[in-house]
């Protein structure tokens, strides 16, 4: 039964994390004054490249072949580790995969796996553009590592089923500063990762980021595009799961709607801050904002090994 419900988790993302891209298309063109597209546009736009061929470059090797399907199973493979159907019965079978070594893991070979299809599509802009994801992933992973080993620490285990558990029995949560300090930096980092400016993985307007994906097309595009979406979903998903799971109850078919409003209102908080937020070059959006949580996440660490 907990394998019925993971697949019914997994498919449920994969259907609704194009509304929820669609949705803050429109949010964002109607704070810019345009009519905006469909919010079904996104499920439009993925329908029209599964049905284009594949063309690629005679330069690429297997790794390009491969890469829309590696990046595709790593994100749907992140969120199937989140315990959000499963997990509130200690002996579940699944238990021992939700773990967040796991979805650290899964999350690196996604990245990876994105950075060199880039560089092998032999692309200059591929590859100027692979560079600036390796960048990003270098400030954002060692924010969100400080964070997990405040929370693993503190909780005294690494999975997310049973952290969410000890959350939500107050054994352990927002009544200690270093854990309530650690959330402040993990949610910047979440923030970053689902492609918000002044890290935005941009639609047309920026060439220089689209670059990694300047080589692919058709169904190997609309594969890269559904990856993406359900990355994004994911690392959401992973700052609700540790920081927000209240809304993970028993029935797991509740638990699974409200974890889907409580992205949808991420989602909605995203697109407030990529408005009204500035648009930075890469090097100022860094220094300007990465230092600031750096910054909080060691001083969580530093409390916590005050034992505040």
């Amino acid at each position: 039964m907990d394998f019925f419900y993971l697949l019914m988790q997994l498919l449920l993302a994969i259907i609704v994390a194009p509304l929820f891209d669609g949705m803050s298309r429109k949010l964002r063109a109607k704070f810019q004054s345009r009519i905006g597209p469909n919010i079904f546009q996104t499920y439009y736009d993925i329908y029209k490249l599964l049905k284009r061929g594949r063309t690629q470059s005679h330069s690429v090797s297997y790794i390009s072949r491969i890469a829309p399907y590696m990046m595709f199973i790593s994100a749907a493979a992140m969120f199937c580790v989140l315990p959000i159907t499963y997990g509130r019965d200690a002996t579940s079978s699944l238990m021992p995969f939700s773990d967040i070594f796991i979805l650290l893991y899964l999350a690196a070979l996604f990245r990876f796996t994105f950075i060199v299809a880039g560089i092998d599509s032999a692309n200059p802009f591929s590859g100027v553009s692979a560079s600036r994801e390796g960048t990003m992933g270098f400030y954002t992973e060692e924010v969100a590592v400080i964070c997990l080993i405040v929370v693993m620490m503190g909780a005294g285990s690494t999975n997310l089923a049973s952290i969410v558990n000890m959350i939500q029995s107050g054994v352990y949560g927002y009544n200690i500063p270093s854990f309530s300090i650690a959330a402040t930096a993990f949610l910047w980092v979440m923030y970053v990762e689902t492609g918000r400016k002044p890290y935005d993985l941009a639609e047309a307007e920026q060439e220089l980021q689209e670059g990694v994906l300047g080589e692919f097309c058709g169904k190997d595009f609309a594969i890269i595009d559904m990856a993406i979406l359900l990355k994004q979903m994911s690392v959401l998903g992973f700052f609700i799961v540790i920081f927000m799971p209240w809304g993970l109850v028993n029935h797991p078919i509740l638990s699974l709607l409200i974890f889907l409003a409580q992205v949808g209102f991420l989602y909605i908080m995203g697109v407030f801050i990529d408005n009204f937020g500035p648009r930075f070059t890469i090097n100022k959006g860094v220094k300007r904002t990465m230092l600031y949580a750096l910054a909080v996440s060691c001083t969580s660490l530093a409390l916590y090994i005050m034992g505040i």
